[in-house]
């Protein structure tokens, strides 16, 4: 017999009630889930430092490219300047060079070769016109064909016993004979009016080169003839007066 067919034998009143049981639930430690939090923080942050630190990282790379380049293109650019001025400088080196032999080569030839390809050349490009004037002998000033040795005067021929030789007044040189070693020189002032001298060792220009007074046109060791004409005529009408000829009209 149950415990409640007694009761109810008894006759004592009974209640019945459910029982729910529920199971009790364990509280997780506080301490080891703060410590699953923070190392799951711990591996977050870690993560993110990562992605940040590759980033960083990346930028940088490109930076350094970018900075390589242009380094690089400012690097040829110089280098391409340095270049072209060396050329320059080069290429002026070589012009100025050749300059310089060009004109120690005519220098040389015009000493030693009178008569040279080149010196005909270079006076056919360099020669001014020449131009005479109508002027009588009487607008001319004269002066002696000698700045310091004697010159004597006989029956219109001067004689410069030796030395530089000066021309009596400007002109141009119209021609130059050699005969036994010694050259005569014809000087054209006017038209009408010339010098010729006669003797010369050494002639310092050529044929239709300028001569000056004050300048010495040549060179002879021994005597010097000196005549002036007009036209085809011996000029006799003039004396000797220190450095100068005076004419006598």
């Amino acid at each position: 017999m149950s415990d409640f067919d007694y009761v109810k034998m008894l006759e004592i009143p009974v209640s019945s009630t459910d029982v729910v049981y529920k199971p009790v639930r364990k509280k997780k430690d506080v301490k080891k889930k703060l410590i699953e939090k923070v190392n799951e923080n711990v591996k977050t942050d870690k993560v993110k430092d990562k992605k940040l630190k590759k980033e960083k990282t990346k930028n940088l790379i490109k930076l350094n490219k970018k900075e390589n380049k242009k380094v690089k293109k400012v690097s040829e650019e110089v280098q391409n300047t340095v270049e072209v001025k060396h050329a320059g400088f080069d290429i002026v080196s070589v012009q100025v060079v050749a300059v310089f032999v060009l004109i120690v080569g005519i220098i040389l030839t015009n000493i030693f070769w009178e008569d040279s390809g080149i010196n005909n050349l270079m006076r056919s490009v360099f020669k001014q016109e020449q131009t005479l004037s109508n002027q009588s002998y009487l607008d001319f000033n004269a002066s002696l064909p000698s700045k310091t040795n004697q010159v004597v005067l006989t029956d219109g021929v001067m004689t410069v016993s030796s030395g530089s030789v000066y021309s009596p007044c400007d002109g141009i040189i119209e021609s130059i004979t050699q005969t036994d070693g010694k050259y005569v020189v014809t000087i054209k002032h006017s038209e009408a009016f010339s010098t010729v001298v006669n003797g010369l060792e050494h002639v310092y220009s050529s044929v239709n080169e300028k001569v000056y007074s004050n300048l010495p046109m040549g060179y002879s060791s021994g005597a010097t003839s000196v005549c002036m004409y007009d036209g085809d005529s011996i000029l006799t009408s003039y004396v000797l007066s220190e450095n100068q000829i005076v004419w006598l009209g």
